[in-house]
């Protein structure tokens, strides 16, 4: 059962609630409000939609590469002071979009169809907008050009030259020959340029170093002398690795102390039985002015070794550099010593027939059937005392193969039993 007095209750209540709706919606005050907050969201909507131009600007830092066209065209390459050229680039275009461009919306190069001669030239940078979705313009570009040099490459091997005070060392003193670890660098570049370098140097700065009595060491930089070079367009590499540029030389200079050395050789196969007396020799100067290293025990300057096989009878001479001086640099400035050499008279040639089948063969590969097939010369020169007789039983004949030869050519070892004689002159075989 309904009771009457809940059912009025209801319908007034709902009474109430649609007349406070019509009284907000017919209200003056309430309708301004709404009206001015509907209006400031339709004015945001619409200033993200439409809205009026915006300019951005964008910094990008391009890679300079110009040599390929160019290159293609003209058979020139392109050298600059700089790799790269940072480019303040202003773009514009509704807010929404110009919030959303970057640099790799930007289609940048470089204009090189004025080039067409060797020689100093600037270079337009041209800068679109390369999107496909994003409607912008390029207002400015800064800087707008680079200059740059046009020129066909060419290199050339260049000595490298060392300077320093020579000075520079303690008493009793002298620097030894330099050690670069590059005596000879590669120097390309503009061919304008390689043509005018005279000189690829080094100056060595000793600082506050001095009266020095040890070695000393530095890294270098590498000049060119020559009219108007730009350095920054030539590249300088090692002979051996034209990949890798090189900015720098090691230089290391030994500190010598001065000493006079008396003059040595050395006989090499001499034989065992030999009387004193019998070879003599002398040198074209006794001693020499050089400069040895402190540490180093070095008492002569041993020229070099004389052949037994290269002696006879009578006097005979051999010239010896002295830059071959190992571990010896000459100060005096001698260039070549003379070793005079005087076999006696009491000696005497003697001529000894040899057979090919007489021949030992050394060092030939297991398995191997190696024969001699022919011989240079079948008489062989012998030193002897005078009076004394050889055959060729008192020749010991040897042939060592165990190092392939051209034309299957090989020296002979000869060797005689009595070792008071020796065997003048070199003679070969050849081995099939």
């Amino acid at each position: 059962m309904i009771n009457k007095n809940e059912t009025s209750s209801s319908e007034a209540k709902k009474a109430k609630k649609t007349f406070s709706f019509s009284n907000l919606v017919y209200n003056d005050k309430y309708l301004i409000i709404l009206s001015v907050v509907v209006a400031v969201l339709v004015w945001i909507f619409a200033s993200l939609s439409v809205g009026t131009d915006e300019t951005k600007t964008i910094k990008v830092d391009v890679p300079i590469k110009l040599g390929d066209s160019v290159s293609e065209q003209l058979g020139m390459q392109y050298y600059s002071l700089q790799d790269t050229v940072e480019l303040t680039v202003s773009v514009t275009g509704a807010k929404y979009v110009v919030g959303q461009v970057t640099e790799n919306d930007l289609d940048i190069s470089f204009d090189t169809s004025a080039v067409n001669r060797v020689g100093d030239h600037t270079i337009p940078i041209i800068v679109n907008n390369k999107s496909k979705s994003l409607d912008f313009t390029v207002d400015s570009v800064y800087p707008k050009t680079i200059d740059g040099y046009f020129d066909v490459n060419s290199e050339k091997t260049f000595d490298v030259v060392l300077n320093y005070d020579s000075t520079n060392v303690a008493q009793g003193y002298a620097f030894g020959n330099p050690v670069l670890n590059e005596d000879k660098v590669v120097v390309s570049g503009p061919k304008t340029y390689i043509e005018k370098i005279t000189e690829v140097y080094c100056d060595i700065d000793f600082g506050d170093k001095a009266d020095l009595t040890e070695t000393f060491t530095q890294d270098c930089e590498i000049r060119f002398d020559g009219d108007s070079i730009v350095n920054n367009f030539l590249t300088v590499t090692s002979r051996t690795d034209k990949e890798k540029p090189i900015k720098n030389i090691n230089v290391t200079l030994p500190v010598l102390k001065k000493v006079v050395l008396p003059v040595t050789s050395s006989f090499e196969d001499k034989p065992q039985g030999l009387p004193d007396g019998i070879v003599s020799v002398s040198y074209s100067v006794n001693n020499v002015g050089a400069g040895v290293l402190p540490s180093a025990d070095i008492a002569s300057a041993n020229i070099g070794k004389i052949y037994f096989n290269s002696l006879t009878v009578g006097t005979q001479s051999f010239d010896f550099s002295t830059d071959a001086l190992n571990g010896i640099t000459v100060l005096d400035g001698t260039k070549t010593i003379t070793a005079t050499v005087t076999v006696s008279s009491h000696y005497t040639e003697q001529t000894v027939n040899i057979s090919r089948d007489k021949v030992v063969i050394e060092g030939a590969p297991e398995g191997s059937d190696l024969s001699v097939s022919y011989l240079d010369d079948a008489t062989v020169t012998v030193l002897a005392p005078k009076g004394t007789t050889l055959t060729a039983e008192d020749l010991i004949v040897k042939c060592d193969v165990s190092k392939t030869a051209a034309d299957n050519k090989y020296p002979l070892n000869i060797t005689v039993t009595n070792n008071e004689c020796w065997v003048y002159g070199k003679y070969t075989a050849v081995v099939k």
